[in-house]
């Protein structure tokens, strides 16, 4: 699944023109040194959730799909410019992906419809987190190992997961000592609706482990987010619920939720138990388990502790 699924049509038709242009690859050759020149083999990735296990990994890509929004959705790792941007996930630039020369290219069920042509370029690799009856961060265990074996460093996959389930049931420890109240998790769509994460969400899978209440306990699609208006919040929302709002909170959203009834009455609100935290890359894979812990558990340990 794509962040930028929720792009404007604006942006994506802005994104659309600026990958057809040709004056792009002189950049973009120009990019191949450091990280991305050492990688081997050379990678490119069409997904935010695949590039961050890579940089875990130690195997930098040399492009990727929507780089510019790095920042907005993903923010660490950070993203070394010399990583070239490859377009977007569904409008990708075949002559910069050729320009790169890669090696492999990992696509996800979302970006399949490119296979065709990128196998034409380079080996390709599917990686599936989300898939019927499965959980994203059991399949973000099993897919991690596969892409280590796939460019040919299964032992670093296996010390990277490890890592990750040491740093869970540490967290796991330390909820166990916390008196937490059920948190609810949302990320703006814009000053009336916002994505609301429960079941099948990476989040929630996180929650379970380590033992957080989810306080949304309504029904969720397939990627495990269900969108809903602040109305339906309200409604929810229990008293003793804290509400945690992922960035990237648009600033001109900003001031019409100052000016909002609905919002300022929202309990949560009006306790002040609403708390923004950086964003947390909600359709990655291992990184954000991490990343959840590190910023999640870590803003509830230091105001309940």
């Amino acid at each position: 699944m794509s962040i930028n699924f929720f792009e404007t049509r604006r942006d994506l038709l802005k994104k659309m023109i600026c990958v057809s242009s040709a004056s792009l690859l002189p950049t973009l050759l120009s990019n191949q040194v450091s990280h991305a020149a050492e990688t081997s083999p050379r990678i490119i990735s069409l997904d935010y959730g695949v590039s961050t296990t890579l940089i875990a990994l130690g195997s930098y890509p040399v492009g990727i799909a929507s780089a510019d929004h790095w920042d907005r959705w993903v923010k660490e790792p950070v993203l070394p410019d010399t990583i070239a941007d490859i377009g977007h996930d569904l409008v990708v630039n075949k002559e910069v992906i050729a320009a790169l020369k890669p090696d492999l290219i990992f696509l996800t069920p979302y970006t399949m419809a490119h296979q065709a042509t990128l196998e034409k370029l380079a080996d390709t690799e599917i990686i599936s987190v989300y898939q019927e009856g499965t959980q994203p961060m059991d399949r973000s265990f099993i897919e991690t190992q596969r892409i280590a074996e796939v460019i040919g460093v299964p032992e670093k996959g296996a010390a990277y997961i490890e890592k990750v389930k040491t740093k869970l049931d540490l967290a796991k420890q330390l909820v166990s000592k916390l008196s937490l109240p059920p948190i609810t998790m949302v990320n703006f769509m814009d000053a009336r609706h916002v994505r609301v994460f429960g079941a099948n969400s990476l989040y929630q899978n996180v929650m379970d482990y380590i033992g957080l209440e989810n306080g949304w306990k309504g029904e969720t699609n397939y990627w495990g987010f269900r969108t809903i208006g602040l109305e339906d919040l309200a409604i929810s929302s229990q008293g003793d619920m804290d509400l945690i709002v992922f960035e990237p909170v648009v600033e001109d959203i900003r001031p019409t939720l100052a000016n909002s009834p609905l919002w300022k009455d929202l309990p949560v609100v009006k306790q002040n138990r609403m708390t923004i935290l950086p964003a947390v890359l909600m359709f990655g894979m291992l990184p954000s388990v991490e990343r959840f812990i590190d910023i999640v558990l870590g803003h509830l340990e230091a105001k309940y502790k």
